[in-house]
């Protein structure tokens, strides 16, 4: 049987993969005009994190429900090609391969991740205030 996870336990596997993702992201802005990798790779994959609900782990025989980050997937959206001869990293013709970075995408997806890791912080301010006043109501 399943038991229910606290609110404050869901909350803060929210964090987590919150957390997580504004971490990807930051490695994807980071890397946004990297042409080559260490150890000759290409250029930069943009990178996402995957979520997935469900079980977090076994803790005293139950299986509870949250959230976590599934894997750390590249993109396979192809990379962007410009033309530059000069360029170290250019192929034959002259073209460079670039990450498939796009920034705005990158700044809406942080501001997401942001307010979803906010939404989890607000679920656990609200939890601790109704402890605090379920303790006030049993002072009375």
């Amino acid at each position: 049987m399943l038991q229910p996870l606290s609110a404050r336990e869901i909350a803060v596997s929210g964090l987590r993969a919150q957390r997580t993702r504004m971490n990807v992201i930051a490695n994807n802005l980071a890397n946004a005009q990297t042409t080559r990798m260490a150890g000759g790779g290409g250029a930069f994959r943009r990178q996402l994190a995957l979520f997935r609900g469900g079980p977090l782990g076994v803790t005293a025989g139950t299986r509870p429900q949250g959230v976590r980050v599934e894997k750390i997937a590249n993109d396979p959206s192809p990379l962007r090609a410009m033309f530059d001869p000069r360029h170290p990293d250019a192929d034959k013709d002259g073209y460079v391969r670039y990450p498939n970075v796009d920034i705005a995408v990158e700044m809406t997806d942080l501001i997401a991740a942001q307010r979803g890791y906010e939404s989890n912080l607000a679920v656990m301010a609200a939890g601790k205030r109704m402890n605090e006043r379920a303790l006030d109501i049993m002072e009375v």
